[in-house]
Order: structure tokens, then C-alpha cells, then sequence
């Protein structure tokens, strides 16, 4: 410390915007520079504005500088004061325009005589809190104002707006004798320089959904409103969230960012970049992209990612899994450094330059501020947090065809494409060829931008290659050419498969793997966006919450939910990360969470009405294909009849990522003859006086699943009493059998299914006659559960139970990898079969197949 306040009373009282040392001893009253200062009063703005400005803004900056220096504040603190005191300054600035601008012009006012201020935005640094002490101020000035002033002068409000964004820039940016308050660039304002001052708040708005480019939604990334009508210029910053952050992944913005990176380094290799700790590799301006593009990217999708500032930018995506753990901590640690040295170079120079000094005596200045013992050991730990970021840097921008070998020869198709394919292991190389010469002619027909037309034939060659890599390169070529002709005029997903090639990869093992994950993707090609982008893993996305003031999209939201959440359980299930039974479990979820959903945008959140799921919904082990099993059921009084109705709608309603469930609503006391909503007595007196025998099978598995929580209890407690009353076992068993081989009879079946569904029946028969005296089986809904608390019972042989239940978990992941794969699951089908007809004729007393 005692080396960084020698360097203070050596340098910085000196020469630190000309003003420490007039802090002490020029300023009457001033207070030492551990003391908070007090911002000017009115008389002092209204009397000298501009002195006023500059003392504070230099008073005020020794104190956040001696906290800095002194160790009370941290890096993201320094910044968050010096963009406050930027703030209290602009708004005092503004204040005084105003007032200057209304004694020639008089007030502008709305129709209800409240007073209308200008809109002042920050961008850059001071947008996202973090201002250095030497910084300039990124400002853009809009109005929501109409009509006239109401002075002697009157002019129209964008002509007072402008007068005003004048006088404020002067107050702040002349240079008088007390030197300036903050230096204004105001060039980031649409067309810049030759663009209007002030622009109203539609157009505004119609500039950025016209002409934005890309540069711009990095600028608009760090925008706040800082001073003036801040509620309005809140109501901008979100009428411009869909410009900044695309809905879609877009990462044809890495294209984008390369390019506008290599201009920065030329032109900081032209200043020698090694002493530009900003523009120069391996600086802030570097670690800024590395956040700021996964920001841009998704953003849209992450709201979490809506960050102004660096380090809780940089936080959201370690939390998102978006940045590795350890590579955040290296990028905060970087940052912090390189922040930490900007502020201490510019408070020793004086200056807003990023430059390091080349004077020894500089150098060991600056050295001591970081407190290192000499210019060589910070040299040395500068290096290598540069060295840290440019790696990370260059690995994220890694151009994808920097490692591109020889040109691919299956694409385009020449005339020897036959013999290429077969060379390269294609069973069916006459098929394949004819696959792909027909989507390069219809390619090359189809009118594309220049950009996707690039991005097109960039990308081909690499998906063919890819193709190939596979042990049945025919597997799947046609359905990945049909993708491809369905996204060719969307050239943001081409990028996307360009850039990431891993994504690719896994794109073309998908298709080989599935058709029907193949057919999902075809169908709905923005599932590409988050879905095959490695960073997504077993977990399922956030749930979106419904809006009732806007069902439509809630629903179209949903069912986007949907489409995401059953893609990521197939793709989990494909790559062996997940197996049935959990799938199951998970596609279950799902559904609860969408009736749930749906029953508030419908109006029933609140209502007296309990949804209760049956079948494999009930169980918890929810098929890719199932459609959901609802009984409803309420206390008493008028039966909610429309809400359900109007749920069971919403359920159906077709949708551009297909109905988000088909309802089957049969399984209702009397069928499709009974009420659609039944009371609670009404179902309790139905179940235990006139239901037959498989309606009390079908409860076993039956569980509340949305509506009012208080129903949960009262309708678990009538399916416990139902379920758990002593029954004759022969007539059970003969009913159950019965049931199954009419089953058989009207059914198709395959095997696999058939085999599942008897093991179900098995497990039933066993919950009906053994829940009497074991109540603890009525809580377990699905096969396998079954079977384990049954050998418990000692109905059935511990040994016995224990392969069934694996048998039962083998059917599953036979059925559900037989509907997800090209290619049927393989499993011992001849000896599951055996052990479910021994087990079936034992409790049955009859033949399984009879």
C-alpha cells in the first residue's frame, strides 16, 4: 500500500486529469479522499453548472480511486461507482439543459401537463457499469414526445429534444478551465455521425427492424437508459430484445465476429498489439467477444444471458453450461487483471489509452500500482493471461475450414460419382448417387442469397464426408438430403451445422440411427438449434411459464417444449444415457407439467377440479406415441364442464409442431354414456358399487396429476379403499383373463407389446387379490414395481419376481428403441417369452398364447 500511495503523491496528484492535487489543496472544504462526496447543490447547478460538474465528477473520482487503491473495492465495485457518479452527473447535465433550453422555448408537457424529458441511453462501458476512470461516454439520445413547447419561442419536440442532447453534451464535454466532466461520443446513434441527434422512439424502433447490422446488436447488447424518461426507455430496450437477441441460434454470427475481429487485429498489429491491452491479442476486447457471441447467440432463447456487464454475463454462462467451469474461472481471472490494469494505467497516465508505456520510470510506476516488484514480473504474468485468452479465443473462432484437407469427392456429384461411392463403402452406391445428384440439381435451381448459396457449399462436402464415416454409409443419405433441401433458404442453420462440427457429426449419427428422430427434425428443423448442439445434455429445458393474456403463443411455446423435451429424452435413449424405464418416467413429466400448463391458460388453475391420469400416463411410463388417459373429477356443485372442455381442446389443437397430446377421456365412470366430470362421491360410489372388475385394474395405475392439490389426498384416499377391499381371487383372475384374450382377439399386437402387457396383467392380478392385506402395493403404479413389492407379499417367488422384473425392463427398452431405430433392438426374445408363459399359466392356469 505504501508503494501505491507513492506513486500517488509522484504521479497522480501530478498529473491525474490535472485535478488530484487541486483536490486538496485548490477546493475549499474538500474532503480527503477517503470521504464520499456530496453532489452539488441546486444554487451551485443553477448558478455554475459546469464548475459544479467537474468538481464533483473529480472529487467524487479520488475517493473511488483511493478505494480502489486501498483495496476496499474490487474491480466490478470501481466500475459500478464510476458508472453511477457517470449517471448522477448526466442526469444533473440533463437537468440543467432543460432548464436552459425552457427559459427560451418554455416546457414541453403531454396532455396531461406532466413534463416530457429527453431519453438518455448508455452504451458501452457505462451500460454495462463498467466505466474506467478515464473513460469516454457512449451516449444515444431518443424522445416519446409530440406537439409543441409552451415558451415565447415555441419549437416542435423533436427540434426542444435535440436543444436539449446539445446543451447536455456541452455542459459535460467542453473543456473549460476545471477541464471536462466525461468525454460524450455520441457516433452509435443510427447512421452514426451523419444520422439524426435525436431520434423518436418508433423510429427508432423501425431503424433497427430495417437497417440493424450486426456490429449494432453488439452495441445495443451494453444499452441502458441512464438519465431522463427511464421507464420509457426501458419500454425501448425491450422493443429491441428480439433485434439484439434472435429467437433462433444464428450462428452464422461467428462469420460475423471473425471478420470484424480481423480488422481489430490488423489494425492493432499496426500499433504494435503486444502494447494494447484492449485491441491487442489477448485482450479485454477478446475476452468481451468470447461472452458477448454466446450472449448474441442465445440470448434469444436464455434470458438469463440478457446481461449488460461482463462478469454476470460471463456467470450465466458457466451456470448454462454454455463456458466450462475452469475456463470461466481462467476468463475471470483474466479479466479482472486486464481491468485492474487498465484502470491503474489510465489513472497514472492521465489518459483514456490502452497502450503499455515503453519510459522505465513508466513502467515502474505502473508496476508498483499492480504491485509487483518491477516491470519484469508484471510483464510476465501480463503474458500469460493474454496467453490464457487468446487460447480460448482461438479455439471458439477456430475457422472450420482452416483444417479442411483435400476437396470432398462425393460432392459435388461428377460423373465417376458411382465408383467414388462405392469406394467408400456405400452398399447401394447406384441409389445414393441418384439421392445426391437430384438434391445438387435442385440445389443449384433453388434461388439463394449469396450468403447461403457460400454457406451451402461450404457445408456439403464436410455432410457427405461425414455420410461416408458411417458402417452403412447408405443409411439415412435420403432423409439428411430432404433436411438440407428443407433448410437450404435458412442459411442461419447451415451455419450453425458449418461451424460446429461435432454438432454435424452427431447430426449425421442421429439420422442413421433413427427415422423417426430423422422425421422430427425434417418436420421442425429450428429442433436443430438446441437440441444437437453438444451442449445440451439429459436434462430437460426450463418449462415456459403461460401467459393468459396471449394463449396462442403459450400453447405454440408449449408444444415447442414438447418437441424439445421428447427429441432430448430420444436422443438420450439413442446414445444409451437414458433407458426406458427413466424415459418413460421423464416423457410422463413432460405431460404433467403441459396439462398443468394448459388447465391455467384454460381458467381452471383455480378451480374446483382435479385431472387424474390413467394408464401409462398414471404409471409413469409414458410412450413416444401414447396418448394420455384423463378422468376429471370435483367436489360437488356445477360441474367445471366448459374449463375441461375448453383444456381438452387446447390438449388437441393442431399446432405447428403437431397437437401437444391426443386425450382419450373413455376410462370415465360409464364410458363415454357418464359424465365428463364427475364428483368426488359420484366416482367413490360408481367404483365401489357398479365398476367391474377392470375398471378397478384400470385405478391401480391411475394418480392426480393437475387441478386443485387439495383433491390429490381425497381422491388417493377412494383409490386406496377401492383398491385394497378383499376380492374372491378365482372370480378376479377369471375376469383378468378374460379382459386379456379379448384384448388379443381385437388387437394388434406385436410381440414385444403383447409380451409387456401380459406382465402387466400379471402384476395387476396380484395388486387386486393381495391389497387387502398388504395395502402398500395400491402405491406402486408401474410393472416392475409391482413385481418387487409382490415378492414381498410372498405371492410370487423372490427369484421368480426379480426376472420378470427384468424382463419387464427389457421389453420396455426393446419397445422403445424398436419405434425410435431404424434397425430392431436385439434381446432374448425366445427365453423372456418362455418365463412370462410359465408365470402366466401358474396364475392363470391356462396357456399364454390359448
Amino acid at each position: 500500500m505504501r508503494r501505491k500511495l507513492q506513486s500517488i503523491d509522484s504521479e497522480l496528484l501530478r498529473s491525474h486529469c490535472r485535478f488530484a492535487a487541486e483536490a486538496w489543496r485548490r477546493f475549499e472544504q474538500a474532503p480527503g479522499p477517503s470521504e464520499a462526496v456530496k453532489a452539488p447543490d441546486s444554487e451551485a447547478m443553477a448558478d455554475e453548472p459546469e464548475r459544479a460538474l467537474r468538481r464533483f465528477r473529480q472529487l467524487q473520482s479520488i475517493h473511488i480511486l483511493w478505494r480502489d487503491l486501498s483495496g476496499e473495492a474490487d474491480i466490478a465495485q470501481t466500475g459500478r461507482a464510476l458508472s453511477a457518479l457517470a449517471r448522477e452527473c448526466i442526469e444533473m447535465a440533463l437537468s440543467a439543459a432543460e432548464r436552459h433550453v425552457s427559459e427560451r422555448h418554455g416546457w414541453l408537457e403531454d396532455e396531461h401537463g406532466q413534463q416530457e424529458r429527453l431519453i438518455v441511453f448508455g452504451l458501452g462501458k457505462l451500460g454495462g457499469d463498467e466505466l474506467n476512470f478515464n473513460s469516454d461516454i457512449d451516449l444515444v439520445f431518443a424522445h416519446d414526445a409530440k406537439g409543441r413547447s409552451s415558451g415565447p419561442r415555441r419549437v416542435d419536440a423533436a427540434d426542444w429534444m435535440k436543444r436539449v442532447a446539445r446543451e447536455l453534451i456541452r455542459l459535460l464535454d467542453t473543456v473549460d478551465e476545471n477541464g471536462r466532466a466525461w468525454i460524450v461520443d455520441a457516433r452509435l446513434r443510427p447512421f452514426g455521425e451523419s444520422g439524426a441527434l435525436v431520434w423518436s422512439l418508433p423510429a427508432m424502433e423501425q431503424y433497427f427492424l430495417s437497417e440493424g447490422r450486426t456490429w449494432e446488436r453488439y452495441a445495443w447488447l451494453k444499452a441502458a437508459p441512464v438519465a431522463g424518461d427511464l421507464a420509457a426507455g426501458r419500454r425501448l430496450i425491450e422493443a429491441l430484445q428480439p433485434f439484439v437477441f434472435r429467437r433462433y441460434l444464428d450462428y452464422g454470427i461467428f462469420e460475423s465476429l471473425r471478420e470484424l475481429h480481423r480488422r481489430i487485429d490488423a489494425n492493432a498489429r499496426a500499433r504494435s498489439d503486444r502494447k494494447d491491452i484492449k485491441r491487442g491479442r489477448g485482450g479485454i476486447r477478446e475476452l468481451e467477444f468470447l461472452v458477448q457471441s454466446l450472449q448474441i447467440l442465445r440470448g434469444g432463447r436464455e434470458r438469463r444471458l440478457r446481461q449488460t456487464g461482463f462478469l454476470p454475463a460471463l456467470e450465466a454462462c458457466a451456470d448454462l453450461g454454455l463456458i466450462p467451469a475452469e475456463e470461466a474461472d481462467e476468463l475471470r481471472s483474466a479479466y479482472g487483471f486486464l481491468r485492474i490494469l487498465e484502470n491503474r494505467l489510465q489513472a497514472m497516465t492521465a489518459r483514456q489509452g490502452h497502450e503499455l508505456p515503453t519510459d522505465p520510470e513508466d513502467r515502474q510506476r505502473l508496476a508498483e500500482l499492480m504491485d509487483f516488484d518491477d516491470w519484469s514480473a508484471l510483464s510476465e504474468s501480463l503474458t500469460a493471461q493474454r496467453q490464457t485468452v487468446t487460447r480460448h479465443f482461438s479455439e471458439r473462432f477456430r475457422d472450420p475450414d482452416a483444417d479442411s484437407a483435400e476437396p470432398s469427392a462425393l460432392w459435388p456429384p461428377g460423373d465417376d460419382i458411382v465408383e467414388r461411392l462405392r469406394e467408400a463403402g456405400f452398399r447401394q452406391p447406384e441409389d445414393a448417387a441418384e439421392h445426391l445428384e437430384r438434391s445438387h440439381a435442385e440445389l443449384t435451381r433453388r434461388a439463394l442469397s449469396a450468403e447461403g448459396r457460400e454457406r451451402l457449399e461450404r457445408l456439403m462436402p464436410g455432410l457427405i464426408e461425414s455420410v461416408g464415416r458411417q458402417q452403412t454409409p447408405d443409411t439415412g443419405l435420403a432423409d439428411l438430403l430432404r433436411l438440407i433441401d428443407q433448410i437450404s433458404r435458412r442459411s442461419a442453420y447451415l451455419a450453425l451445422l458449418r461451424e460446429r462440427p461435432e454438432t454435424l457429426e452427431r447430426l449425421v449419427r442421429v439420422f442413421h440411427l433413427s427415422q423417426r428422430v430423422a422425421e422430427w427434425i425434417i418436420a421442425s428443423p429450428q429442433l436443430l438449434d438446441d437440441l444437437l448442439d453438444p451442449i445440451n445434455g439429459l436434462e430437460l429445458p426450463a418449462a415456459p411459464t403461460p401467459d393468459p393474456n396471449d394463449k396462442e403463443a403459450s400453447l405454440w411455446a408449449l408444444s415447442r417444449w414438447r418437441q424439445a423435451g421428447f427429441l432430448r429424452t430420444a436422443l438420450a435413449e439413442l446414445d444409451d444415457r437414458l433407458d426406458a424405464v427413466d424415459a418413460g418416467r421423464q416423457l410422463s413429466f413432460m405431460a404433467d407439467t403441459i396439462v398443468d400448463r394448459a388447465l391455467a391458460l384454460t381458467g381452471g388453475g383455480d378451480s374446483d377440479l382435479a385431472v387424474i391420469g390413467y394408464g401409462n400416463l398414471g404409471a409413469g411410463q409414458l410412450h413416444f406415441e401414447s396418448d394420455l388417459d384423463l378422468v376429471f373429477l370435483h367436489r360437488a356443485g356445477e360441474a367445471p364442464r366448459r374449463i375441461v372442455q375448453r383444456l381438452v381442446s387446447a390438449l388437441q389443437v393442431p399446432l405447428p409442431g403437431g397437437r401437444l397430446f391426443e386425450i382419450d377421456t373413455r376410462l370415465r365412470p360409464n364410458g363415454r354414456a357418464g359424465m365428463l366430470v364427475s364428483t368426488l362421491d359420484s366416482f367413490d360410489d360408481y367404483q365401489r358399487n357398479k365398476a367391474w372388475t377392470w375398471e378397478h385394474q384400470a385405478l391401480i395405475r391411475a394418480r392426480w396429476i393437475a387441478g386443485d392439490p387439495a383433491l390429490e389426498e381425497a381422491f388417493d384416499g377412494i383409490r386406496k379403499q377401492v383398491l385394497t377391499q378383499r376380492r374372491d381371487a378365482d372370480s378376479v383372475t377369471a375376469d383378468l383373463a378374460e379382459m386379456r384374450r379379448r384384448q388379443r382377439r381385437e388387437r394388434r399386437e406385436s410381440p414385444v407389446k403383447r409380451a409387456l402387457t401380459d406382465l402387466q396383467f400379471l402384476a395387476e392380478l396380484g395388486v387386486l387379490t393381495q391389497a387387502a392385506d398388504h395395502p402398500e402395493l395400491v402405491d406402486h403404479r408401474d410393472t416392475g414395481a409391482q413385481l418387487d413389492a409382490l415378492a414381498r407379499t410372498q405371492w410370487i417367488d423372490d427369484e421368480q419376481a426379480q426376472e420378470l422384473a427384468e424382463a419387464w425392463r427389457q421389453l420396455l427398452q426393446a419397445r422403445h428403441l424398436d419405434w425410435l431405430r431404424r434397425e430392431p433392438a436385439s434381446f432374448d426374445a425366445k427365453s423372456v417369452h418362455a418365463m412370462i408363459d410359465e408365470a402366466w399359466a401358474a396364475r392363470f392356469g391356462q396357456a399364454r398364447d390359448e
